[in-house]
């Protein structure tokens, strides 16, 4: 059997000890009565022996009370004491237990855990000053191209306003000119031919010119919405006699399919008329001649109910790569200086965030050759738009 070490060894023989000076007690008693004469004997010897084994189990008992105080109690309250102190934030308490007892390896043990975690918490403050600094600089950042932004939103807005103001005029001179010249019996056929280059040279810029216009005043926020029951049927059939003229110059034919009993939307019709007046536009212009376009509307399951409305034509098509580009500022499935169409490639941008502040969604189906759907959807009942906050 092995030998017990450390304080047990201790204790062992404080015990032993104390049951050795118990039993001398009781054997000095017994060789007394053992040589004691028989009339002297009594009964000495029962209580002699009564007393030394209470006086040996009295020992032992203070003695394992006073290494069980001093070996383990005692400890103990202090990593309490240590316990307390750490959760009422003082990183710096650490036990201070005597080597050799029991608790002292758990005591250590706690010591390494407080000392690491301590190391963490100075990295983690280090990392999060250098977070916030960073924050910091960003947020500056950001406030100053917000500011930027919206400087070069109001300069454009207001250089839009002051190009359209003279474009007007001379598209307008150009109408009188044109007027004029077929109202002459002999007009030169020159002179019709230059006229109407100038109308449309023009007209094509005053449309650009109001593209960057609805764009600077998009970012800008200035772009109001007006809500109000409308009808799908009378907003389409009024697209319809609106681009009739421009579809017949390639002869092509205009459908417009609008089911019985629709109901009515909430929407802005200014702002849908001109995400649909946009989608007619590119399907007439990327159409061939003597083609068809076909616009539709149905409405689609959804909360509270919506309706679709597309526009499909059969031209060259959209490739799959280029579908979720063409909804960005400026770009253009052909963008090269020697692109047939021409145009800004704000168009698209400008249907996205007009549906967007619809509470609407636009989307495509193309394949390159095979003709493309351009579609917005939006619900009957329209919903403000809810501002996400910044911290979720």
């Amino acid at each position: 059997m092995p030998r017990p070490k450390g304080p047990l060894a201790v204790h062992a023989l404080v015990v032993t000890a104390s049951a050795a000076a118990a039993g001398a007690g009781a054997g000095a008693a017994l060789a007394w009565w053992s040589l004691a004469a028989p009339e002297e004997r009594g009964p000495v010897l029962p209580w002699a022996l009564a007393g030394a084994v209470a006086a040996a189990a009295a020992a032992a008992g203070l003695a394992a009370w006073g290494w069980l105080r001093r070996g383990v109690l005692k400890p103990l309250r202090q990593l309490q004491d240590v316990t307390e102190r750490v959760g009422r934030g003082d990183a710096a308490a650490r036990a201070s237990v005597r080597a050799g007892t029991e608790v002292a390896a758990f005591a250590d043990s706690l010591n390494r855990m407080l000392d690491s975690s301590d190391r963490v918490q100075r990295q983690l403050a280090a990392v999060n000053e250098a977070l916030d600094l960073k924050v910091g600089e960003l947020s500056e950042a950001n406030v100053g191209l917000g500011e930027s932004n919206r400087l070069k939103s109001e300069f454009l807005a207001n250089v839009s306003h002051e190009l359209r103001t003279p474009l007007n005029s001379i598209i307008g001179f150009a109408d009188l000119l044109e007027e004029i010249a077929r109202g002459e019996a002999n007009a030169d056929p020159k002179r019709l031919r230059y006229i109407g280059n100038i109308q449309r040279s023009g007209r094509a810029l005053l449309d650009m010119i109001n593209e960057l216009l609805d764009m600077a005043k998009i970012e800008a926020g200035r772009m109001e919405v007006t809500v109000a029951p409308s009808s799908v049927k009378d907003l389409l059939e009024g697209l319809q006699a609106i681009m009739r003229p421009v579809a017949q110059q390639k002869r092509i034919e205009l459908e417009v399919r609008v089911p019985d009993g629709l109901p009515r939307v909430e929407t802005d019709a200014g702002k849908l008329q001109q995400i649909l007046y946009n989608f007619l536009s590119n399907a007439i212009k990327f159409s061939p001649e003597d083609g068809v376009v076909i616009v539709t509307a149905e409405a689609v399951a959804r909360d509270g109910g919506a309706v679709r409305i597309s526009v499909t034509d059969h031209g060259p098509g959209i490739p799959a790569d280029m579908q979720d580009t063409i909804f960005e500022k400026f770009r253009q499935v052909d963008a090269s200086h020697t692109r047939r169409a021409g145009g800004t490639g704000l168009g698209l941008a400008i249907c996205r965030e007009l549906a967007d502040l619809l509470g609407a969604s636009v989307g495509v189906v193309s394949a390159s050759g095979r003709g493309s759907t351009f579609s917005v959807e939006l619900p009957f009942v329209h919903r403000p738009k809810q501002l996400r906050p910044l911290m979720a």
